[in-house]
């Protein structure tokens, strides 16, 4: 039976009577110009599609969809679009509490024009998002996580097919669930040693579990660590481009070594995305020293690449891949195990966090996702030594502004281990800032004796009679310039102007000792003890601002933050970070809108010899009547079948946020070359939230080209969101011509020359 779109109940809301809409589009016909002629007779007689299958996962506070989804033949699952707009491009999703009034089955649940209501972008500022209230999000991914939700709380989802225009093209799928389900992680809970939700508010995770630390390398915008209003944690990452080095980290250490041991498969959970941008990786390495960030610069992960510390396990996920490696003792990198999660049946995509269940002991290693081993590899010839290991999680970029991607996030969550209780006192952890970069230069040739100012609002001394508390400084020598690092004797640092601390050398803890690893970018994390606390006694730190002043001959210092630790029960009231410092929010970072460009114009394929250089770019002849095709909200598979819209979606914008707010308008602009005001006069407009907000298309309309003087042109295609923020344009070498807070409704024109 063909399904149409009439006037039944289920969709009374959307449909008006077809005599209004005759006489309605008569009437429009004869009044309307023809550049709106797209949008007469666009609703009331289309054959409407069945619904979308939906399975829903539930979860701790949260649901996983998998819409029109084979997750065990993933690959290949693209969207066909043969640019007139009316093919199938996502979907629309919208959920809200049982016995609340439902939303309108032709739009979202208002405030439908307002940006940051998908995603992890908070919307409510310092707020946690509303778990009552009525949400939707469109997307071109085929799996999506809803949240947050209440465990065990009646909830309805709808799901609705849309296509590039706006248009809802399917009935919809509404099913009543019974919200998150708390079995998984409650058992996780009582079952590991130490566990992490993260149920927190929208800020910081909890410092006295975790460190957060950056490199030189790192923009100092894209260094956040944070809880968003969702209940799970961020590492935000992204590349300087004006600075030595190229490969940026954004680290966070878990203070809670882990024992491995002989004979021993210890278990390690957490629930992670991975990260879909090319030049993206997270690792989660085990540790046996202490450091803040990693030595371990390859990227790639090679045979044989070398770094520190030496004797660790590292696991690795970019794209689709998810690795073991076992950095021996010389500091050499080993593969033991790798899968394509995509061909295991455990696709990746962006914002949809996956359970990892990691079973590791000196022998080898198992890893499950979501319940299936997908790896379980024994580590010979070589082995993992047993001993304590610490967690250091690392969001890490190399050159991330060559994916066209100035930062990005990994989304993650539940994170915990079991074994013995290893570290038993707790620490309260003060730094000099959270928001940017502390980095500073001590260079004895230029005189400069950098002073890091560490603000302590406590009474460090414990609480409890016969308890010693330890007060130590940490910090990281890394250089921010080509010079080379050098220590000589007498180098130390200064507390407060008074007591000298000899500076101590980097580490290097390969067997044997193998000085090369010690190059001159590898960053290494020191530290020394300041003095102990005794409650009643004295204390080698200040109440407020405690001043370190380094004496060094040649090195770069970051990452300077003082660590106390106490015995159990002799804490006293601990003022964390977030409290002292100012918090930086992911909302407050510069926004980039979805990408945007032109695919071809007539018979010619955008390509590098278009582009903006160092050298004019060449012209495309036009004449008569041309299609444009652009592309907005995604990428195509390849040039030879640019019909293949990817799935998991490419866009910068879902990088950097989790989803897409919608495209609302799509508007080409055409101007004399050199002359007038970018971007020019408006040619084109398309109408792309028809009836909601499309999250991604490919467009082909024809451009007159007669109704223009010949002459050489600049023409310039971009997209509009529903609350008005532009595109940016997306070519490929966009990050090298702007900065990231000038990527949004950047001018980027594509040359040609109209010959009629």
């Amino acid at each position: 039976m063909t399904l149409h779109r009439a006037c039944s109940d289920l969709a009374s809301r959307l449909c008006p009577t077809r005599a209004a809409l005759l006489w309605l589009g008569a009437g429009l016909l004869l009044a309307a110009p023809l550049a709106l002629a797209e949008s007469i007779f666009r609703s009331g007689f289309e054959p409407l599609e069945p619904a979308p299958a939906v399975n829903i996962l539930r979860d701790d506070r949260v649901a996983t969809l998998e819409m029109d989804y084979d997750g065990e033949n993933a690959w290949g699952q693209w969207w066909t679009m043969d640019g007139s707009g009316t093919d199938p491009a996502g979907f629309l999703v919208s959920w809200w509490p049982e016995g609340q009034p439902a939303p309108p089955l032709g739009a979202p649940p208002a405030p439908a024009l307002k940006d940051g209501a998908i995603g992890c972008l908070s919307e409510h500022e310092h707020a946690n998002a509303a778990v009552s209230a009525t949400r939707w999000l469109v997307t071109g991914n085929r799996r999506v996580q809803i949240q947050p939700l209440l465990n065990d709380s009646a909830y309805r989802v709808r799901v609705q097919r849309i296509d590039s225009l706006g248009e809802i093209t399917s009935y919809a799928n509404e099913q009543l669930f019974n919200g998150g389900d708390a079995t998984r992680v409650n058992a996780l809970r009582t079952s590991m040693t130490y566990f992490d939700d993260f149920n927190l508010p929208l800020g910081p995770a909890d410092e006295t579990l975790w460190n957060n630390a950056t490199v030189t390398s790192t923009d100092p915008r894209f260094n956040l660590f944070f809880i968003n209003d969702q209940f799970h944690v961020h590492s935000l990452n992204g590349t300087r481009v004006d600075n030595t080095g190229d490969k940026s980290q954004t680290s966070q250490r878990f203070r809670k070594p882990l024992r491995i041991e002989n004979g021993v498969r210890r278990r390690i959970v957490f629930d992670m995305d991975s990260p879909l941008s090319p030049r993206s990786v997270w690792y989660l390495d085990l540790n046996p020293v202490h450091t803040d960030v990693t030595g371990h610069a390859d990227f790639f992960d090679m045979e044989g690449a070398t770094g520190l510390p030496a004797g660790m396990l590292r696991l690795r996920s970019q794209f689709q891949t998810f690795s073991v490696n076992l950095i021996g003792m010389d500091g050499a990198s080993h593969q033991i195990a790798s899968v394509d999660m995509e061909a295991a049946g455990r696709q990746a995509v962006s914002n949809v966090r996956r359970a990892f269940d990691v079973r590791v002991g000196t022998d080898g290693i198992e890893v499950r996702i979501d319940g299936r081993s997908v790896i379980d590899a024994p580590f010979s010839p070589w082995t993992l030594a047993a001993g304590d290991y610490e967690p250091l999680w690392i969001a890490f970029g190399y050159n991330t502004p060559k994916d066209a991607n100035p930062y990005y996030l990994v989304h993650w969550d539940n994170f915990g281990f079991d074994g013995p209780v290893v570290e038993p006192r707790s620490v309260h952890n003060y730094v000099t800032r959270i928001a940017g970069t502390d980095y500073q230069k001590s260079s004895r040739w230029n005189s400069e004796f950098p002073t890091f100012t560490i603000d302590v609002p406590d009474d460090l001394r414990p609480t409890q009679p016969g308890a010693t508390a330890e007060a130590w400084l940490v910090w990281t020598y890394q250089m921010g310039d080509y010079s080379s690092f050098n220590l000589v004797a007498g180098d130390h640092l200064t507390v407060n102007g008074g007591a000298s601390h000899p500076l101590p050398p980097r580490g290097n803890n390969s067997v044997p000792n193998v000085p090369e690893l010690l190059d001159w970018a590898v960053p290494s994390t020191v530290r020394i003890k300041l003095g102990d606390l005794v409650q009643g006694g004295g204390s080698p730190l200040a109440i407020g601002d405690n001043q370190f002043q380094f004496f060094a001959d040649n090195t770069g210092i970051i990452d300077v933050h003082l660590e106390v630790f106490y015995p159990p029960g002799s804490a006293p009231a601990y003022t964390p970070p977030a409290a002292i410092h100012p918090f930086p929010l992911h909302s407050e970072l510069p926004r980039l809108g979805p990408p945007a460009r032109f695919e071809q114009i007539g018979s010619t394929q955008i390509d590098e010899e278009h582009l903006i250089h160092d050298v004019p770019p060449t012209r495309i002849s036009v004449s008569g009547v041309v299609p444009l095709t652009m592309v907005v909200g995604n990428h195509s598979y390849a040039n030879w079948a640019p019909e293949l819209m990817v799935f998991p979606v490419a866009s910068t914008e879902v990088w950097s946020t989790g989803g897409t707010t919608g495209i609302s308008r799509i508007e080409v602009f055409l101007r004399p070359a050199g002359a007038g005001t970018p971007p020019g006069t408006a040619v084109m407009s398309l109408d792309t939230a028809r009836d909601v907000p499309a999250p991604q298309g490919r467009y082909t309309r024809p451009f007159d080209t007669r109704d223009f003087a010949n002459g050489d042109y600049e023409i310039f295609v971009q997209a509009t969101t529903p609350s008005g923020l532009k595109s940016h344009p997306s070519y490929g070498n966009e990050t090298y011509l702007w900065d990231a807070a000038d990527l949004s409704g950047a001018y980027y024109p594509i040359q040609i020359r109209i010959q009629n």
